[in-house]
C-alpha cells in the first residue's frame, strides 16, 4: 500500500470516527430526551388515574376522555389502563387492550418506573403504580410509543444518509489534500530513483514549499553532491591504482621476458633479476599502502591506547634510518614528551610517512626537525625539512591519492603517492588534522594536530 493511500485511509478514518461518534451522541441524546418527556407525562397521568380509581373503590377504572400524554408535541396518545388485584388477577381494563392486557407476572414491581411492553403489534411505554388507600390493588397505565420509534427511525436514517455523504466527501477531500501535500515527496522520490539508477546529476532544487520538506530536499541535494564527489574520487583512485600497478608489472614482465629470450651471461641475468626485484619491491610498497588506506577507515572503531609521541618518534626514526643515513640527513625532536590516545600502529605509520617524505625531499646533509607543542588540550607536531618546499601548483593537491609533483615524477624516487594521503586519513580518524603550513624561505612544514590524552 502506497504512502498516499495510507494517508487517505488515516485521515478518512479519523474524520469518520469523530463524525460517527458525534452522530451517535446526538441520536442518543435526542431519543433519551423525547423518551424522558413521555415518561414524565405518563407518570403524571398515572398518578391522577390512580387517585380516581381509589375513589371508585380500587377495582374500577375511570379513564377520562381528556387528552392523554403527548409524544414530541404530535398530539394526545391513546391510554391503555388495567387494574390488578391482590393475587394478580385482572379487575378492570380499557377497551384499547382488545382483551389482551399483559399478565401481572410479566410486569415489573409497582415502583413507578417507566418500561417498554407490547400489546399485539403495538409498542407501548407503561408505568405500574399502586392505587392509594388500596395497597392490594395496582394500576398499569401505558401509551403508544410509535411516534418516538418513528422519530428514532427517521433520525437514524437521516444521520445514516449524512454519514454516507460525509464519507464520500471526506475521501474525496483527503485524496486531493494528500495529493497536494505529497507532491514534493513524489519529486524527492523520483530524484532518488534516478540516483539509484546511476544518474548522479539528478537534483531536486526545490525553490518553494514546506520549510521542513525544503530542508530535506537541500540535504538530499547536498548528499548527492557528496556522493558524486566520492564516486569521482573512487573512480580516480581505481584508475590511478591500476596505472601505478601496471608500471612495475610491465617492467617486471619485460625484464623477465627479455632475460629468457636467449642465453645470457651471469651478469646480465643478475641485472635482470635486480630490475625485477626493484619492481617487486615497488609493487609490495604500493600494495601495503593500498591496504593501509582501506584499513584506516575500516579500523575506525578499534581499541585506542595511550601513546607516548616521543617514544613513537624514536621508532619512526629507526624505520627511516637507512634512507636518512644514505642522504646524511639528521632527524631531531624538540619539545615536551606528550601523550595522546590512539591506535599505536596507525600513529607510527603517520610519523614514518611524514619523516620519509621530509628525508626524501631534504638535500644531502640536511636536517629534519620535529617540534612538539601542547596548546589548549591539543598536541601539535610540526615536521620541517630543508628541501625546495612544495610548489604553489601542487599545494592544493598534495594530499590526493597517487598525486606527485613534477619534481617527484622526474626524480622517480620510488614513492607511491599515497604516503601523505594515508597520513591525513589517520589524523582525521583520530579526531585531528594534517595540513601543509604556509611556505617559508626553504623547506616544507606539515602540522599534525591531535587531541591530548586526558588523565
Amino acid at each position: 500500500m502506497s504512502l498516499r493511500a495510507r494517508y487517505v485511509i488515516a485521515i478518512s478514518a479519523i474524520t469518520l470516527v469523530t463524525l460517527g461518534g458525534a452522530f451517535a451522541v446526538v441520536s442518543i441524546t435526542v431519543n433519551t430526551s423525547q423518551q424522558r418527556q413521555l415518561d414524565l407525562a405518563l407518570a403524571h397521568e398515572a398518578r391522577e388515574e390512580a387517585v380516581e380509581a381509589a375513589m371508585l373503590g380500587g377495582d374500577e377504572l375511570a379513564i377520562s376522555d381528556r387528552p392523554g400524554p403527548a409524544a414530541n408535541d404530535v398530539g394526545p396518545l391513546t391510554k391503555y389502563g388495567a387494574i390488578y388485584g391482590p393475587s394478580g388477577e385482572l379487575l378492570a381494563q380499557t377497551p384499547s387492550w382488545q382483551g389482551r392486557p399483559p399478565p401481572f407476572a410479566a410486569l415489573p414491581g409497582p415502583n413507578g418506573d417507566a418500561f417498554d411492553l407490547w400489546s399485539g403489534d403495538e409498542h407501548l411505554r407503561g408505568i405500574h403504580v399502586e392505587i392509594p388507600a388500596h395497597p392490594e390493588a395496582t394500576l398499569l397505565l401505558a401509551a403508544p410509543r410509535s411516534d418516538l420509534d418513528g422519530d428514532e427511525r427517521f433520525l437514524r436514517g437521516a444521520m445514516g444518509t449524512v454519514f454516507g455523504l460525509a464519507l464520500l466527501w471526506t475521501v474525496l477531500v483527503a485524496v486531493v489534500v494528500v495529493w497536494r501535500l505529497t507532491r514534493d515527496h513524489r519529486t524527492i522520490a523520483a530524484v532518488a530513483r534516478r540516483v539509484v539508477a546511476g544518474d548522479i546529476d539528478a537534483r531536486i532544487r526545490m525553490q518553494s514549499g514546506d520549510r521542513e520538506v525544503m530542508q530535506l530536499a537541500q540535504d538530499i541535494d547536498a548528499m548527492i553532491d557528496h556522493l558524486g564527489v566520492l564516486i569521482g574520487l573512487q573512480q580516480r583512485f581505481i584508475a590511478n591504482a591500476a596505472h601505478e600497478l601496471r608500471s612495475p608489472l610491465t617492467t617486471l614482465y619485460g625484464e623477465l621476458s627479455h632475460a629468457l629470450r636467449r642465453v645470457r651471461e651471469p651478469a646480465e641475468y643478475e641485472r635482470a633479476i635486480q630490475e625485477a626485484l626493484d619492481s617487486t619491491q615497488r609493487l609490495r610498497r604500493l600494495t601495503e599502502d593500498l591496504l593501509a588506506v582501506a584499513r584506516v577507515t575500516a579500523d575506525a572503531d578499534a581499541t585506542e591506547v595511550i601513546v607516548d609521541l616521543q617514544a613513537l618518534f624514536q621508532e619512526a626514526v629507526a624505520l627511516v634510518a637507512a634512507e636518512a643515513a644514505a642522504r646524511a640527513v639528521r632527524v631531531s625532536w624538540r619539545g615536551p614528551c606528550s601523550r595522546v590516545a590512539g591506535r599505536r600502529g596507525d600513529l607510527l605509520r603517520l610519523l614514518r610517512n611524514l619523516l620519509e617524505n621530509a628525508v626524501r625531499h631534504s638535500p644531502t646533509g640536511g636536517a629534519v626537525q620535529v617540534r612538539c607543542e601542547e596548546d589548549g588540550g591539543w598536541v601539535e607536531l610540526t615536521v620541517q625539512d630543508e628541501g625546495p618546499g612544495v610548489a604553489e601548483v601542487d599545494r592544493e593537491r598534495i594530499f590526493e591519492a597517487f598525486y606527485r609533483g613534477a619534481r617527484e615524477r622526474a626524480a622517480n624516487d620510488g614513492g607511491t603517492g599515497l604516503g601523505l594521503t594515508i597520513a591525513r586519513e589517520i589524523a582525521e580518524a583520530h579526531g585531528g588534522e594534517l595540513r601543509l603550513l604556509e611556505r617559508e624561505a626553504t623547506g616544507a612544514r606539515f602540522l599534525f594536530k591531535i587531541p591530548a590524552a586526558t588523565c
